[in-house]
């Protein structure tokens, strides 16, 4: 079976949905533009050299500070309220990050793939929810003292991550970047 070619170059975004008058149904039927709302950046995996050097128990308790700020924060609400929920959550987050920075598959064995945004899907995860998430890992990050070396390679995969875990819009602009030399200089 052969499957047409999508020149992804044509498709225009949703932002173009109110610059036409909206025309209701006529004599035959019509086809409306393919659009899209944004393409995902691609998202570098790090190497093992974190893993290596910092440890599990440094990663766990990165995960753990940071899901802390987060749950004081204005998307606490992403987390349990229950402790013992709320603890069950930052492990498994923790595994995901161990096993995605090298620590073998003591994440997927248990919870398979992690499809980051379906798992997400029953939170609401905007724009401005990925900032905060992001900028609380900036300030694990250096609260935490990650080693040095290691901290671009990290951020140039969380960075492009955190966009993928957006599941609600709220607005056609374009996602905002946070690239490390802007982030950490």
């Amino acid at each position: 079976m052969q499957t047409a070619s999508v020149d992804y170059s044509k498709i225009k975004s949703f932002s173009v949905c109110v610059t036409k008058e909206f025309q209701g149904a006529v004599e035959v039927p019509r086809i409306a533009d393919e659009k899209i709302d944004f393409i995902f950046p691609a998202v570098i995996f790090p190497s093992n050299k974190l893993y290596l050097q910092w440890g599990e128990d440094n990663i766990r308790k990165m995960v753990l500070y940071h899901h802390t700020l987060l749950r004081k924060s204005s998307v606490g609400n992403l987390f349990p309220k229950d402790q013992t929920k709320f603890e069950f959550a930052t492990n498994k987050t923790a595994d995901f990050f161990i096993e995605a920075l090298g620590g073998g598959k003591i994440y997927s064995a248990i919870h398979g793939h992690p499809a980051l945004r379906m798992r997400h899907f029953q939170m609401t995860v905007d724009e401005k929810a990925r900032e905060i998430w992001l900028m609380m890992y900036k300030k694990s990050i250096k609260d935490l003292e990650m080693p040095q070396e290691c901290r671009e390679e990290f951020w140039n995969w969380i960075e492009p991550l955190s966009i993928r875990m957006i599941n609600r819009r709220t607005t056609v602009e374009k996602i905002e970047r946070f690239y490390y030399s802007e982030m950490f200089n």
